[in-house]
């Protein structure tokens, strides 16, 4: 029967598509014949690429290839750490931040030290920060006659260097997790030409940090926004001066950079300090580290619900936002055993390893690392991540995990791919992109109204450089026409 079934699906797609749909593992010559013609094109080789594709419910799936190489794949991985998430800490899941006093509060005025203690909420931005401020001010506090101390005890430091994955250490997507982290640890620098030269100011401001302006506006066309701006980067004491010199034609217009390049504890405190004098407040201290144990706190700040949370770390594929995520589910396991700790990486691991095992998946090959995709050292087969999204679609949780999901053609990191070619919001799928890596993982709803499960995993040197896009939209085009 088996023999019997394959041989059927061999003829059906042949006639209908020129593509094999064998339940074996294909080979390049039962692939889209668009897709043949680009691995020609680029001598790709046909073990660089991982496809599970499988219609939801059928028995088989449709096409497999080197689906069970464990493959890296980048950012795709993302959809393990937020659904595990989502099954292990539930929708409704929140982070807190809790604001202790240490000393007298008297007519708004404190002789003594105001205390942030970090929960890891991965989305605490400027707006939601400022919220906090101005709720402190309400609350009674108005002045601090003593030090900023922060305690980001909950969450194990991470180790090495933020330029260690790229050697690029002030780029936004390399910022460690921490339990105390305040918008991503960034700052947006903006380059406003005037009259008189060149204004650069940081949003959010940092009292900690002050910017030397050496750019000279010039005339021209603009060529490359900001690519000929240089910045150095000095320290004195807990103040960071950063100098950024070179051309900036007038032409560009208002532009801006994303850069984090203050440790995050002078971070926190230069953002709750510009933000608390510009509220009316005062504080004399500086910042500095504590640690809380059993205290009442002053005020309470709560997260947004984890189903917010995992649509912001994969729509826009924040990396920070999911190795947060990581440590909050190794910190959880810690808790449900009534064990003191820290959430850590390898607890996080072990929490989802467990947890893919209790659901029928036990992904012998995966390699977790930080969660995020931004690893060298990640693995994942085609198959496990296939399994993983089957699993998501019958779950209580789907809609949840599914509206987290980029939309083709509307929204994320999908909102510019195959527009016109195929209708917006039939496709929703995590990519992924690191050197020597292009990923997708998602759903296709087909223009026949069939759902599909579809994994693609490319390793190979320079996939990154458009080709591996290439690779996937030809695979979503005809998965589509199905």
């Amino acid at each position: 029967m088996k023999s019997l079934h394959t041989l059927l699906s061999v003829i059906l797609g042949t006639l209908i598509l020129t593509v094999s749909i064998s339940t074996e593992s294909a080979g390049l010559n039962d692939l889209p014949r668009t897709v043949q013609s680009i691995f020609k094109n680029y001598k790709l080789p046909e073990d660089s690429l991982s496809l599970y594709i499988k219609e939801i419910d059928a028995q088989q799936p449709q096409l497999v290839m080197n689906a069970d190489t464990p493959r890296n794949p980048a950012s795709s991985i993302k959809l393990i750490t937020t659904f595990a998430a989502l099954d292990l800490l539930g929708p409704t899941y929140t982070w807190q931040t809790n604001f202790y006093i240490d000393g007298t509060l008297v007519d708004g005025t404190l002789d003594g030290n105001l205390i942030m203690q970090g929960g890891g909420d991965p989305f605490l931005v400027r707006e939601a920060f400022w919220h906090i401020l101005f709720t402190l001010q309400a609350k009674g506090l108005k002045h601090i006659k003593g030090d900023f101390l922060i305690d980001d005890g909950v969450f194990e430091d991470e180790t090495g260097s933020q330029g260690d994955f790229d050697k690029k250490p002030y780029r936004a997507y390399n910022v460690f997790p921490d339990a105390a982290l305040v918008n991503f640890q960034a700052h947006q620098f903006n380059f406003v030409p005037q009259k008189n030269g060149l204004h650069i100011y940081a949003d959010p401001p940092a009292a900690t940090m002050k910017i030397n302006n050496k750019v000279k506006l010039t005339k021209g066309r603009c060529r490359g926004k900001h690519r000929h701006l240089k910045h150095n980067i000095a320290r004195q004491g807990q103040e960071t001066i950063v100098t950024f010199s070179g051309n900036y034609p007038s032409s560009c217009g208002h532009q801006h950079l994303l850069r984090t390049m203050i440790p995050n504890d002078e971070y926190v405190y230069g953002v709750f300090k510009s933000l608390w004098e510009d509220m009316g407040g005062t504080i004399t201290g500086k910042v500095g580290k504590t640690r809380i144990n059993g205290e009442k706190p002053f005020y309470v700040a709560t997260s947004r619900p984890l189903t917010e949370i995992i649509t912001y770390i994969n729509k826009y594929s924040n990396n920070v936002m999911a190795r947060q995520l990581l440590l909050t589910i190794g910190k959880e396991k810690l808790e449900s055993v009534d064990r003191d700790g820290k959430g850590s990486k390898v607890l996080g691991r072990q929490a989802v390893q467990e947890w893919l095992i209790s659901i029928g998946i036990p992904a012998p090959e995966l390699v977790l690392d930080n969660g995020s995709g931004l690893s060298r050292k990640a693995r994942v087969s085609a198959t496990t991540m296939g399994k993983l999204l089957e699993h998501a679609y019958h779950s209580p949780y789907q809609p949840e995990f599914m509206a987290s999901l980029p939309m083709l053609g509307i929204d994320g990191t999908l909102r510019k791919r195959l527009k016109g070619v195929v209708p917006a919001g039939q496709i929703r799928m995590k990519t992924g992109l690191i050197n020597g890596v292009r990923a997708m993982a998602g759903y296709v709803r087909s223009r026949s109204n069939k759902n599909y499960v579809v994994v693609s995993l490319q390793n190979n040197p320079g996939i990154q450089n458009g080709i591996g896009t290439q690779v996937q939209d030809e695979i979503l085009k005809w998965l589509y026409k199905q």
